[in-house]
């Protein structure tokens, strides 16, 4: 069984929209840049997908929806490889595509250095493709170590080393994790620093063959391990499908959070919103996952870009926080006829709208202390990614709500 597609993917209307939003947004971001803030631009982006890959790759992989079918199945090594593979191309395709725009949606010199601009493209694919490769990798085989350092001594040991010391006790079983989320890191943004030297001292050449080497690299390893990929499949999904439930993103997080705490929320909402946040947290620490995307725009701010470059990160940070709203229209989380038989469209359009309202802060706050230190975004500037943010957030919700409707009819 080599040809797998158990997932249902974008309709062809779904398609389209997405396509054209990102030949926008790289119009918006590059398309009247030089070649040379086009290769500043990438690099920046570069690191961004890097850090994105080694922390969401996990929540990506597993728990897998389609468990029971891979079971029933039986599927092979070489199976879920493929499966694996499909599965992440499906989210990251669009990446690709802003890449290639980021270089080739030039309106000033659209003729210009078209070789150059498709060796840089090519890198940043294989550079990108190595580092998901080596993410499926690490994390597909991490199960069993988890499961390690939670049944045994090392991390029976590890707790009591915690309750002396008197430190925020860490799960043991999410070290392999971590460490994980270290190295990919670190090869991706390690990999391109060293590119950019190699540019500087010799030629964009070298810097393919680099980036090239960390592609071949990634398929060295997938094809090393794909033999076992069956057997550290199943256990890495138990595995995280146990921690996911067990700890914050889970259980914890279910008895923690109550309805009073959403303060920001009108009462007729608040059960509502309450819902929808327990369950995008037993998939992500939506938290984590937004405090490292202000970290990595804090990041980018520390090498003082361009002021209007800078602000343009800021807004593709707003616009990407409306992902949690699209986490919360899939149909296992939110199934619509469940959503119709509770309460009106209106309603549940509503609740993951004010459900995005809690990022407002922490995006006011961020944006104030950097331009404090940096001068960037001014109140101006701030005003802008506010209101991008708003209208992010109403236009995901009002079109979650019309696809679980489509969805529902089809």
């Amino acid at each position: 069984m080599k040809n797998i597609s158990i997932e249902k993917g974008l309709s062809k209307t779904w398609l389209f929209i997405l396509i054209i939003v990102t030949i926008f947004l790289a119009l918006f971001w590059t398309g009247t840049s030089g070649l040379d803030e086009r290769v500043v631009t990438n690099r920046f982006f570069l690191f961004s997908l890097t850090a994105l890959v080694a922390f969401l790759t996990p929540y990506i992989l597993f728990p897998d929806n389609n468990l029971a079918v891979i079971q029933l199945g039986n599927f092979s090594a070489e199976s879920i490889r493929n499966y694996f593979l499909k599965k992440i191309l499906r989210l990251v395709w669009p990446v690709y595509l802003l890449i290639f725009l980021i270089f080739f949606g030039d309106l000033q010199t659209p003729f210009s250095f078209l070789f150059e601009k498709l060796i840089l493209f090519t890198g940043s694919v294989f550079l990108l493709s190595g580092v998901i490769l080596v993410a499926i990798v690490r994390y597909s085989k991490s199960g069993k170590s988890s499961q390690y350092w939670k049944e045994s001594a090392k991390g029976e040991r590890q707790k009591l080393f915690s309750e002396y010391l008197k430190y925020q006790q860490v799960d043991p079983s999410s070290l392999p994790s971590l460490i994980n989320t270290i190295i990919v890191f670190s090869l991706g943004s390690i990999s391109i620093v060293i590119g950019a030297v190699i540019q500087q001292s010799f030629t964009l050449y070298f810097e393919l063959i680099f980036f090239l080497i960390i592609f071949i690299y990634g398929i060295y390893l997938l094809r090393k391990y794909s033999y076992s990929l069956d057997q550290n499949f199943y256990a890495s999904d138990s595995f995280f499908r146990e921690f996911f439930g067990d700890t914050a993103g889970g259980e914890m997080a279910t008895s923690k959070r109550e309805v009073d705490q959403l303060w920001w929320v009108p009462a007729r909402l608040k059960m509502h919103v309450w819902q929808f946040l327990l369950q995008i947290d037993r998939k992500i620490p939506a938290g984590r996952a937004v405090a490292a995307g202000h970290a990595a725009v804090w990041f980018i701010a520390y090498q003082r870009p361009d002021p209007q470059f800078l602000t343009i990160i800021w807004v593709l940070f707003a616009i990407a926080h409306q992902l949690f709203t699209v986490m919360s229209i899939q149909q296992e989380v939110s199934p619509f006829w469940m959503l119709r038989w509770i309460d009106k469209n209106s309603i549940w359009t509503l609740s993951r709208f004010w459900m995005q309202l809690r990022w407002l802060v922490p995006l006011l706050l961020s944006m104030n202390v950097q331009y404090f230190l940096f001068g960037v975004p001014g109140f101006e500037e701030q005003s802008y990614i506010l209101l991008i943010f708003i209208l992010s957030a109403l236009f995901t919700s009002i079109v979650g709500t019309v696809k679980l409707k489509q969805d529902f009819k089809t």
